[in-house]
């Protein structure tokens, strides 16, 4: 059982990547990315950011043998030894740096264990979203006789359809992150301050039972038009600002994502128009959203009908006189934290029942944006709209 007091099938998730790895011809996967390792070990990383300083805790993989019967192996440094072996199944947990400090660097320990299990001559999968240059030229130098070879479409085939388990606790994330919404948009009054609103948003959360929120955005008026920004300690709401809220947390190992816009006063004829055109085009690609359809299906959808409604799709022709440009993105939601696969540009794959999905859409001026984001999961007739508490107007 992990910190979270959760408890899935990991040798079925053990299976499935041996499975993926017998497919792609790698011997063994060397495991650096945090929700990888949570999905195979069940270890919550508590510096889930990489890479975050020069030798993180995370740099030490786990590491994942396509023979059954070579068992995974958790290396780790001596810090975080107890809390590894506290949270995992894995058996064969090896603290690398039982000597003094620098004796022995984890790629070093990597290789005696490749060679141990006798596969350090053959091919070894990386993470190559992750494996920085530095990384891998080290692994290059104590692996010589090893082929290299990127194994993140194992995890994301692997991962990509969630477990019934899942499913319930990204529902769970989801709610903690719409009560957070509620609570944001509570707040949200002439003369606050968007960084009180952006607290409130995360009090809120961890009130719920959040271990951390996922780059909380508040923005208000003019500021609504810039991407990806914090709560500003200086722009007080004014009356008839646009706000916007972009929020999600973590909850039990498994991420949500929601977007809201609303006035704070009266909205102008305009902006009542464009938050009308997109809730309509959602809801034609929501309504096409069935196990089998291509996330690329949903895009041209989506994009036909905002340019038909009279916006632009080109980024490259903003601010496009005032005509606003149109997007719809789908990604996947659940150990993320933020993103999960499907990522947005996965045109390409076909949806599955299980799969668990943010749809976005939006109109982006030179001054001001509006959008929503709703989060999904496919079942076997369509999908089903996980937060159904807060609506999409104006």
């Amino acid at each position: 059982m992990n910190i979270f007091g959760t408890s899935f099938d990991y040798q079925s998730r053990l299976v499935k990547i041996r499975k993926g790895m017998e497919e792609h011809h790698i011997d063994a996967i060397l495991v650096h990315l945090w929700p990888n390792q949570y999905y195979i070990s069940g270890m919550y990383q508590h510096l889930p950011w990489y890479p975050v300083e020069p030798v993180p805790p995370t740099e030490a993989p786990l590491i994942v043998f396509r023979d059954s019967g070579k068992d995974p192996v958790f290396l780790c440094q001596y810090l975080t030894s107890n809390g590894l072996k506290e949270g995992t199944w894995i058996k064969d947990v090896r603290v690398l740096d039982k000597e003094p400090y620098g004796k022995r660097s984890w790629y070093e320990y990597t290789a005696e264990v490749l060679k141990e299990k006798g596969v350090d001559g053959g091919t070894i999968g990386i993470e190559k979203d992750v494996c920085v240059i530095s990384t891998f030229e080290k692994l290059q130098s104590v692996l010589p006789k090893a082929q290299f070879k990127a194994a993140d479409e194992i995890f994301q085939q692997a991962r990509i359809v969630k477990e019934p388990e899942e499913i319930t606790l990204i529902k769970e994330s989801v709610s903690v992150a719409e009560a957070g919404l509620k609570a944001g948009m509570e707040t949200a009054k002439v003369g606050v301050l968007e960084s009180e609103v952006q607290k409130a948003v995360e009090i809120e959360m961890k009130r719920r039972g959040a271990i951390r929120e996922v780059e909380t955005m508040v923005q208000s008026g003019i500021r609504t038009a810039n991407h990806r920004a914090f709560g500003a300690n200086w722009k007080k709401i004014e009356e008839n600002d646009l706000v916007a809220i972009d929020v999600g947390c973590v909850y039990k190992g498994y991420g949500s994502d929601l977007t809201r816009t609303w006035v704070v006063g009266k909205p102008t004829d305009a902006q009542k128009k464009i938050a009308d055109d997109i809730v309509m085009v959602r809801g034609k690609v929501i309504a096409l959203m069935k196990p089998g359809v291509r996330i690329g299906e949903l895009y041209d959808l989506g994009r036909a009908e905002l340019k038909k409604a009279g916006y632009i799709m080109d980024r490259a022709a903003m601010p496009a006189n005032g005509k606003g440009l149109g997007n719809v993105t789908v990604h996947g939601i659940g150990m993320g934290p933020m993103h999960d696969p499907p990522h947005v540009d996965d045109k390409h794959i076909t949806l599955e029942s299980g799969m668990t999905l943010a749809v976005t859409g939006g109109v982006r001026h030179a001054t001001f944006t509006i959008r929503f984001e709703d989060d999904v999961v496919v079942v076997p007739g369509g999908i089903e709209l996980i937060n159904k508490g807060i609506p999409w107007k104006l």
